[in-house]
């Protein structure tokens, strides 16, 4: 009778042991849903903490002299190769975007009302996601703020880069591939990885726009859909896979 108790006390304790260890796995693949902080501590000893660039009077000048007329934009090409847009706006005084050559990436810089830089950082092309650090400077040319975009997206541009290559089979630039990342959204409370470009998914021959859209946290693949149309009536759009809850 012992014996028995003994066997079962020990069943009960491998019970209670498996449930714990259940949860805890439960537990770790859990999104994180608290509020993300983006912000970098400030160390002068690190980082330069003071900067001078501006927008220059002779910029200015070859601005207003160069730009297209009836728009706010002035084109060039810089001797080193790299593309350069400038532009001005009601909010943001000037602001320049420079491309290197066969870069992925746009630097931008936007400046304040006196001239003085005030915001610098990297996007995917002119209009994709921040990579990186963002830097805020005041109007005297103080940073007061860092902000790393890299932080939330455990599951590294790197990482979808090497996606779009190996599993997508697509060259970024000669298909002209959109990158993009949310911190959250409407489906999702958690960041993710939006790809987009015209053609086909895989091996499915029907081409159209594709949307690819990846945890930013664990890098599983959520949704696939492609659009038939050009938006508007007739537009169809095809859920070709779907992550079940």
């Amino acid at each position: 009778m012992r014996k028995i108790i003994l066997i079962q006390l020990l069943l009960i304790i491998i019970s209670c042991h498996s449930q714990e260890k259940d949860k805890g796995d439960r537990d770790s693949h859990k999104e994180d849903t608290s509020p993300i902080n983006l912000n970098v501590p400030l160390n002068s000893k690190t980082t330069q903490t003071q900067t001078t660039e501006e927008f220059t009077l002779q910029d200015v000048t070859n601005y207003k002299k160069n730009k297209k007329e009836g728009s706010s934009i002035y084109e060039y090409v810089r001797g080193d190769g790299a593309r350069v847009t400038e532009t001005d706006s009601e909010m943001i005084l000037f602001s320049r975007h420079i491309t290197p050559t066969n870069s992925l990436f746009t630097v931008n810089k936007e400046y304040h009302p006196n001239r003085k830089l005030w915001n610098k950082y990297e996007t995917f092309g002119e209009s994709g996601f921040i990579k990186g650090n963002k830097y805020e400077y005041d109007e005297k040319g103080k940073l007061i703020k860092i902000e790393d975009w890299d932080k939330p997206y455990k599951f590294t541009w790197e990482q979808v880069k090497k996606n779009i290559e190996q599993d997508l089979k697509l060259n970024i630039q000669k298909d002209k591939v959109e990158v993009n990342n949310f911190l959250e959204s409407p489906d999702y409370n958690f960041p993710i990885w939006i790809i987009n470009y015209n053609g086909q998914y895989k091996d499915d021959p029907k081409k159209g726009i594709i949307r690819v859209i990846l945890n930013g946290v664990t890098g599983e693949l959520l949704l696939v859909e492609r659009q038939l149309g050009k938006g508007g009536d007739g537009t169809s759009v095809d859920i070709l896979y779907k992550k079940k809850n």
